[in-house]
């Protein structure tokens, strides 16, 4: 199975602009990270939980289609 949750998206720092990449776990559990340019600490948001839903329904459609496989395997 797919696990969403280590999968890298990108992020530009509010700061400076610089581009870097985060977990979306990362986001999911609003953590903080630093810019790699200029050092300032960003603390990433989950607004209103949209990556835990997202990765929730896309897990759940990844299974539902693994299970439709399956049957049409048979």
């Amino acid at each position: 199975m797919i696990d969403l949750n280590y999968t890298w998206v990108d992020m530009e720092c509010p700061s400076c602009g610089y581009q870097d990449e985060v977990q979306l776990v990362d986001v999911k559990t609003e953590k903080t990270v630093y810019c790699h340019n200029c050092k300032e600490s960003i603390m990433l948001l989950d607004n209103e939980a949209s990556v835990h839903h997202g990765i929730e329904a896309i897990n759940s459609s990844i299974n539902k289609l693994e299970k439709a496989f399956k049957i049409f395997g048979k």
